[in-house]
């Protein structure tokens, strides 16, 4: 039901926007109703070219009325300053416009797809800077990149934000020109029902053909430019008539996992193989960016021959993204997400890493930072009212009164989407 509220929400939105500039409008032609500004009257007491100039001078007049009203609100929670890389402490609980390229391209299919429906609305894209992304930029600043690649892991409750304030760290390191190895959700590489087939390498794990391509083929459009110069270490035997040799081109390598689905899972072991040499080679950076980590110590929905759910440790995707945490390789860093929905139902009382990785998974990620992504504070939970004001996401004249503002903080409790699913239906 949520899908339809918020296309209802759509097209309310449009028509609110339609009645402000209208208001807006007649405004600046002193006439009591839009319709009066421009009736069969007026025109016919115009010339054609009289008409015509007429309307060019208000449209333009128009223009400057709304944007100078427009900068003078969004300047009360947005911020001019686009560029992750310069925010500080003094843009927090700010807004910040995401161009759409870099949105489509690096962050948008790591979203829920209600989010992402209520940006259509929005016809634009702001992320709030908030402090557990200020967190994370500041040890990205200090890290000594010599070392191990450090892992941060972002926890909190389900809605919180841990997601957006992923895609603020990759479009961070994506302004940075990071190379990105990005997972947007591991949940669906577990509870998708896809074909399997046992691998060629190692006949104990199992290959998710379609899941590997699907990845090749989303890391390839993020990192294109950063690899076409890089080459392999080292020469891959795939079967008796199929080799990669020593020396080609890493895209090629893409390519042929691509073009040869068989090999998908164990091409992207070679691929992070060379990431991880040439990083340490400081040709690239390197940004291992995976929502939903805990999804790797758990079972899928697939099942063996004896019925048994498959585990994501048996899964050769799993197996090679596993070594990018380990600490044989540096110039890099990994900022992950620990997500309840990522667990089975019955393993969902806790946010905690701990609770969420389990025993197995915490010794094996551990050492890392834990960084909570809580409540919106005070600062933040007004600026994101004044922000759906300004959208026209809340309509309701009682929801834009201090009373009402009151009322919406007390029902969802500062929690980010409780906020914005009570919104929608004021």
């Amino acid at each position: 039901m949520i899908t339809e509220r918020v296309l209802i929400k759509y097209y309310k939105v449009l028509a609110a926007q339609w009645r402000q500039s209208s208001r807006l409008l007649c405004s600046i032609t002193h006439q009591p109703d839009c319709s009066s500004a421009f009736s069969e009257t007026s025109a016919v007491s115009l010339p054609a070219f009289q008409q015509s100039n007429h309307m060019n001078t208000l449209s333009e007049q128009y223009k400057i009325e709304a944007q100078r009203e427009h900068i003078n609100i969004r300047s009360i929670f947005c911020t001019d300053e686009s560029d992750p890389t310069k925010h500080t402490m003094a843009h927090e609980g700010l807004f910040y416009r995401v161009p759409d390229n870099v949105f489509n391209s690096h962050q948008a299919t790591g979203l829920r797809k209600d989010f992402q429906k209520m940006l259509k609305a929005f016809h634009e894209v702001c992320i709030m800077i908030r402090k557990p992304a200020l967190e994370v930029f500041d040890i990205l600043e200090n890290v000594n990149f010599d070392h191990p690649p450090a892992k941060i892991i972002l926890y909190g409750k389900d809605g919180c934000g841990k997601s957006i304030t992923l895609a603020h760290v990759v479009h961070y390191c994506y302004q940075k020109n990071w190379l990105i190895v990005d997972i947007p959700w591991a949940g669906h590489w577990l509870n998708r029902q896809v074909e399997i087939a046992q691998s060629t390498h190692n006949q104990d794990r199992m290959n998710f053909p379609f899941v590997a391509t699907a990845w090749l083929q989303l890391f390839k459009s993020r990192n294109l430019q950063l690899i076409k110069d890089l080459t392999t270490t080292k020469t891959y035997v795939w079967s008796k008539r199929e080799t990669t040799e020593e020396g080609t081109p890493l895209q090629e390598l893409i390519d042929f996992g691509l073009n040869r689905q068989r090999f998908a899972d164990d091409c992207i072991g070679a691929l992070l193989r060379e990431i991880r040499i040439r990083a340490s080679e400081k040709r690239i950076k390197v940004l291992v960016s995976i929502n939903g980590l805990n999804a790797f110590w758990q079972n899928t929905t697939q099942r063996e021959v004896d019925k048994q759910l498959i585990p994501a440790a048996k899964l050769t995707i799993v197996h090679n993204f596993k070594k990018m945490f380990l600490p044989t390789w540096n110039n890099g860093i990994f900022v992950g997400t620990v997500d309840t929905t990522a667990n089975s139902f019955s393993q969902r009382e806790k946010v905690t890493p701990l609770y969420l990785l389990g025993k197995e998974g915490f010794e094996f990620m551990d050492p890392f930072i834990p960084i909570e992504v809580s409540n919106y504070t005070e600062k933040e939970v007004h600026s994101c009212l004044e922000y759906y004001i300004e959208r026209m996401w809340i309509q309701n004249p009682r929801g834009r009164s201090d009373d009402g503002k009151k009322e919406l903080i007390f029902l969802s409790n500062k929690h980010p989407y409780e906020l914005t699913r009570i919104c929608a239906s004021w």
